[in-house]
């Protein structure tokens, strides 16, 4: 697998192709068995959205790196 990097101005000039409307408009379970099928994006269980923690930021910009 090939993995093409892109730079921020090369991805701000990239086409949205996201159909928001259809989103809006999905149920939960829809968009369960969307993900479900999708195998880049793997569904977690409660216990791994419990414990996910805020990423940190990062650059000259960043503020309270310290954890």
């Amino acid at each position: 697998m090939t993995i093409k990097k892109f730079t921020k101005k090369e991805v701000e000039k990239l086409k949205d192709l996201t159909d928001y409307e259809r989103v809006k408009n999905m149920t939960e379970e829809e968009i369960r068995e969307n993900a479900k099928s999708d195998p880049d994006a793997p569904l977690q269980s409660e216990t791994d959205l419990e414990n996910f923690k805020p990423a940190r930021r990062r650059g000259k910009n960043a503020k309270n790196n310290e954890s």
